[in-house]
Formats: structure tokens, sequence, C-alpha cells
């Protein structure tokens, strides 16, 4: 009977993430007949160094254990295709294309989990499955191109307990036509004070042969204000950054509203460092891949343009789309004074936990600024 491991990935725009996948050294899978009988008869007699038994000997008896582990069967897994080319589609479709594998190794094989890269978000897989020797799965990726244009190539890291390639890449690529010609793609503001905002314009024409026509526009009027007139045969959008909003990462959208059959719903994305008195340094943590019982450990910079102390740090952090309570033994975190403009955050993520998969969150940190009461940092990894 088919199994399969789902994984959905939506596609997002404005947003990159990379997963640094550690190296791995290469350990046989298996000892030859030889390599078996040398460890029979050296775990036999006594430890050559000590001339103690090795169950007396805690270091002999973990080498014991260790060559034992190494004769431990495992799966290995075999997709029929790596990469797939959806070909030239409409923007605003949603491609979906399966994966297929086989566990072709000596014993089972275990999927940990999956990771879309570039901003991709991934659904849980269950790491309790596990697939005997030529039993066959199936992993399902579903691109959503309403936020892209041109050629584009996504990739998917599937995670197992194979011991020499324990990381596979999967691949999807297609080039993607828009019935627009959208100049600039995005309203990007760059970095801007928080107390001057500014303005971007971004010009909407339809490709030759085709009709565009914008019924609605909606946006975020607390940071934005947007209006368009028609020129050329297109449409001229004025996007004004209001003053005095929040310092930090602006991450914002226009929805047109349009007649388009393929599109009816165009996105704008606008984007802005704001700054105010302090700064954060950097303001995305990528913690990586990380271990079972291993910790991962990064730092945050916050500096000030005035005196400010820090008054409180606390956080949220979400495994696989599920809030986790109790991150007391999972997240240390400890702020270094260095001067009263410029502090600095040590952080440990600790994999302590039973279940493997994305993790994602937030580091909030209060400070006695009054404008930057509290100042948001994002962090991601994923617990092996």
């Amino acid at each position: 009977m088919r199994n399969k491991v789902v994984l959905v990935v939506t596609l997002g725009i404005g947003f990159s993430a990379f997963l640094a996948v550690p190296a791995f050294s290469a350990v046989p899978a298996t000892g030859s007949d030889e390599d078996s009988s040398e460890d029979s008869q050296t775990d036999s007699s006594t430890d050559s160094m000590t001339g103690t038994p090795p169950e007396a000997n805690p270091e002999a008896e973990t080498n014991s254990m260790l060559r034992a582990a190494r004769q431990v069967h495992l799966g290995q897994i075999r997709f029929d295709e790596n990469a797939f080319d959806f070909g030239r589609v409409k923007r605003g479709e949603k491609l979906n294309h399966r994966f297929t594998f086989k566990n072709v190794g000596k014993g089972p094989l275990k999927v940990y989990g999956v990771h879309a890269a570039c901003g991709c978000t991934a659904a849980e897989v269950a790491t309790d499955k596990e697939y005997p020797p030529q039993e066959v799965g199936a992993i399902d990726v579903t691109f959503d191109t309403t936020d892209f244009n041109g050629s584009i190539v996504k990739t998917v890291t599937v995670m197992t307990n194979e011991r020499h390639v324990p990381d596979r890449t999967l691949s999807i690529k297609a080039t993607v036509v828009s019935e627009f010609e959208i100049n600039p793609p995005l309203a990007d503001f760059g970095e801007v004070l928080s107390q001057t905002g500014g303005t971007q314009q971004i010009f909407i024409k339809p490709q030759p042969g085709q009709k565009f026509s914008i019924e609605k526009i909606r946006f975020n009027a607390e940071s934005l204000a947007v209006s368009s007139l028609t020129k050329d045969g297109g449409y001229l959008l004025s996007v004004e950054l209001k003053k005095n909003i929040s310092p930090g990462f602006l991450k914002e959208t226009i929805y047109i509203k349009n007649d388009s059959k393929s599109l009816p719903e165009l996105r704008i994305p606008v984007r802005a460092t704001v700054r105010g008195n302090i700064e954060i340094e950097p303001r995305y943590l990528e913690f990586g891949a990380i271990s079972p019982t291993a910790k991962s450990s990064r730092s945050v910079t916050v500096t000030g343009m005035q005196d400010f102390e820090i008054k409180n740090i606390r956080m949220d952090l979400n495994l696989n789309g599920t809030r986790v309570k109790d991150t007391s033994s999972l997240l240390k975190m400890n702020p270094v004074s260095t001067d009263k403009l410029k502090k600095l955050i040590a952080i440990d993520l600790m994999n302590k936990t039973e279940k493997a998969g994305s993790v994602h969150g937030k580091l909030f940190i209060e400070t006695t600024d009054p404008q930057q009461k509290e100042i948001a940092v994002d962090f991601y990894a994923f617990f092996r």
C-alpha cells in the first residue's frame, strides 16, 4: 500500500530564509566480516591501554556501543526524480507536483522533516512514520505563482535518517508570465528615518493585447497612503510612507482588485527599514539545523542614539506551527551591557524536545526608550 508524506509549500515574496545544513562525515553503513571479527576480539579481551575488561572501562564500553550502532542497517531514500519544470505558466496559477520515492536501503527509513527555502512555509510531517525496505511514499509540493514573475527556481530539503546523505534536495522550476508590466515590482523605501517618511511611484501597464482596469485598492492606512491615476494606457500608483510610524522592518502589501481572470487581485509588496533611536543588528536570526541535545548560539547587538536600558526579554516559540508554552529549557538569553549606548545579548537555542521539525519564533526586547518600548526580532531553526 502506498504511503505518503505530504508537504504543502506556499511561496511568498519579499522574504528569504536560508537553511544552513552542516557538513556530515561519511561513516561506513556496515562493517566487513574482517572488521566485525576484529571488533569482537577486541571487546572480548581487555582494554589495550588500561588492561581492564571492557565492562570496567566506560570508554571501552562506549566505543563498543558505537561499533554496534555502525553495524545497524538504515534505510536509503531514492526519488524517481529530484527536479521538475512546470514550463511557462500564467501568474496567479497554483501548481502541484508529486515527488515519489522508495526505500532502497536494507533497514527502515524515517523522514524526519522537510524545509522549504526562500520564505516558504511547510506543513508538519509525521516523524513517527517508518518505511520498511522497498516501501514507497510521496511528497506533494504546491507552488503559488501569485507573487512571482519570470524564471523561478525553488528548493525543498528532505531530512531523513540516512547515514551518508541525510539531507536530500528537491527543486521545482517555472517560467511565470504576467499579464501586467509592473515597474518597479515593489515599493522599496530602503532605510528611512521615522520622522521623515517617503514616497515611491509604481507604473502598472498591461502587456500588448491585454486589458487592465483597477476596481479597488486596499492597504494599511496606519502606515501607508496610496493613490492612482491613469497614464499612457496604464496606472501610476503613488505610495506614501507616513511619518512617525514605529521603527523596525516594515512589511506591507497593497492589494489591487482588477478585471484579470488569472490574477484578479494583484499584490504589490512594500518594504522599508524604519530607523528610530535604537538599532538592532541583526533583525533576523537563523540558527540552522540543530541535532538532538545540541545547541546553536547567536547574538544580537542593540545600539541607541542616547542612553537606554534593557528592561526585559521575552519570547514566543512555535514548533511545527504549535506554540510551545514552556521555553525555559530551549532558549537561554544573557544580556551583556557593554556601555550606555550599546548592549549585547547572547542567545543559545537548544534542541531538547522529542519532536523534529520547523521552529519559528520572535524575541521581544523591552527597553526604556519611550518611542521603542518593545523591539521584535524574528528567528528560525530546524530541530532534527
